[in-house]
């Protein structure tokens, strides 16, 4: 009898080490294949995960994120951020509108203005690949879910 309880408990041990992801990749694998055995191992290893889930949500936010969330509620703070980042982007286009005005205006500097121009289309084909690619991977996100 006391066999059988030293093996169930080490079971529960390899469970709960699985689990963390604690084993190494030969204990994993072998785990794994008991795993598609023993009905009652997988059983344990499920309670074990929604146990695991469950802790992961009754911890309490940590002060950190509770100061976040206070600023992200703050108006000013959002209306700030919103208008600094109007300003940046305003100053880097007009950057960017006198620098073609200078360079596209003069004809002498043909060069200039051809990597001028093929700046610009890096710029814009690299932010349009970036955001097709976001677009395209977003609904797949396991994250996007989750809370922190």
């Amino acid at each position: 009898m006391k066999h059988d309880s030293d093996e169930l408990e080490r079971d529960q041990m390899l469970a709960m080490a699985y689990v963390d992801g604690e084993l190494q990749v030969d204990e994993r694998r072998r785990f794994e294949s008991r795993l598609a055995l023993e009905p009652a191992l997988e059983k344990e290893v499920e309670e074990l995960r929604e146990l695991a889930l469950l802790a992961r949500r009754s911890i309490p936010p940590e002060p950190e994120d509770r100061e976040w969330q206070r600023l992200g509620r703050d108006p000013l703070h959002r209306k700030g951020l919103r208008l600094g980042l109007w300003f940046c982007i305003v100053a880097v286009a007009g950057f960017a509108a006198a620098l073609g005005v200078t360079v596209l205006g003069s004809q002498e500097h043909w060069i200039l203005q051809l990597f001028l121009l093929m700046g610009a289309t890096g710029v814009c084909l690299i932010s349009l690949l970036t955001l097709r690619e976001r677009l395209a991977v977003l609904p797949h996100d396991p994250y996007r879910k989750v809370q922190r």
